[in-house]
């Protein structure tokens, strides 16, 4: 766990705070194939981890910058779940967790956050 300030992106409905796999409860609920069929990651692996409940702390998965939010989703897989009540934010953040091809963070530990247009990511 990392104590410093970090930018991070994250793709999520900002009234349930659910991503494309799971709610914000943390119940498996695969969006992510229902709204975008030939997503790039609609098979990724994406079971559970006790890596969202570290230090009785609810974690929640985003991209580490914008490179690497080609990743996870193509432009057209972004512009489909936006035209599905989903937002892409901006966080900085100062609780974070680096992964291979994640960052986990805390809300709690949001301290600048904005919404931010398709196009800064995917031109």
């Amino acid at each position: 766990m990392i104590q410093t300030e970090r930018k991070i992106y994250r793709i999520e409905r900002r009234n349930s705070m659910n991503g494309m796999w799971y709610t914000a409860e943390g119940k498996f609920e695969p969006t992510i194939q229902d709204l975008c069929p030939n997503s790039i990651a609609k098979d990724f692996p994406m079971d559970y981890s006790k890596d969202h409940k570290t230090n009785n702390k609810n974690w929640y998965s985003a991209g580490k910058n914008k490179k690497d939010m080609h990743y996870w989703f193509s432009k057209e897989d972004a512009t489909n779940l936006i035209n599905n009540g989903f937002k892409l934010m901006c966080y900085l953040v100062k609780e974070w967790i680096k992964k291979e091809h994640e960052i986990l963070f805390t809300r709690e530990s949001i301290v600048f956050e904005e919404e931010i247009n398709l196009e800064e990511i995917w031109r």
